[in-house]
């Protein structure tokens, strides 16, 4: 009867933690001027051409103008673990240089929010 006293305890306290983790993460979104750590995957025409695989995560201020406009739109409102894809093109994607004009597939994963 005590050790399942002791169980029922234990997994009540778990619970709790896990509860109250919870709450406070699911109000923790990505906004402006945040600095944040994604992973992502970058393919143009079906071919991937860029990740952050391998190298660690990608770090970056919101709206500081550090990555192109649709990747720091995409991210802005995103929590902690979520995932997005998204299509990129025009304004949002590179407007000069190898891949302007492209249309840039994106998968996203916030990783961390400093």
């Amino acid at each position: 009867m005590n050790r399942l006293r002791k169980i029922l305890r234990y997994t009540l306290v778990a619970f709790i933690i896990v509860f109250a983790l919870n709450y406070v993460m699911a109000d923790n979104v990505a906004s402006q001027g945040n600095t944040v750590a994604v992973d992502y995957w970058l393919t143009v025409d079906g071919e991937q051409i860029d990740t952050s695989e391998g190298r660690g995560v990608f770090e970056f201020t919101l709206g500081a103008g550090q990555v192109i406009p649709g990747f720091d739109k995409t991210v802005t409102g995103m929590k902690v673990g979520e995932e997005k894809s998204v299509t990129l093109s025009g304004n949002d994607a590179y407007t000069a240089g190898p891949l302007a004009g492209k249309v840039l597939n994106f998968r996203i994963i916030l990783r961390e929010i400093k």
